[in-house]
């Protein structure tokens, strides 16, 4: 377990930003199909902390963006951050594994986005 934790430190501290941004997705993404599957297991405790670890990544992803230079992309972000934000906290609290998957399917088809823009300025 610690050689796992020592990689992916080393991972995320070379990581470019543009990486770090397709990486913050990624985790995202993963934390909610896992609160999904506690969903079904019955584990309420640990579909909190997974939906908390998930809504910790889109906070950090609405924090990095730059609302001076993004202009309008960065407003609908935002805007679309905070709808995902939103229906987490409703998911998390009725147990909704509908209202995950939409916040899943939105975060996939923006980190998908992102991957390409980086892959493409590579």
């Amino acid at each position: 377990m610690q050689a796992v934790q020592a990689y992916l430190n080393t991972k995320v501290s070379t990581a470019s930003q543009k990486d770090l941004v397709v990486l913050i997705f990624e985790s995202a993404i993963r934390y909610l199909k896992q609160a999904k599957e506690k969903i079904k297991e019955k584990d309420y405790a640990q579909k909190g902390i997974l939906i908390s670890k998930a809504l910790d990544c889109i906070a950090e992803l609405d924090a990095s963006l730059n609302m001076e230079k993004g202009g309008d992309i960065a407003k609908n972000l935002h805007a679309l951050y905070f709808y995902c934000q939103t229906r987490l906290l409703q998911a998390n609290m009725n147990l909704d594994s509908k209202k995950i998957d939409e916040v899943i399917s939105i975060l996939q088809q923006i980190g998908t986005a992102f991957a390409e823009i980086k892959n493409s300025s590579a």
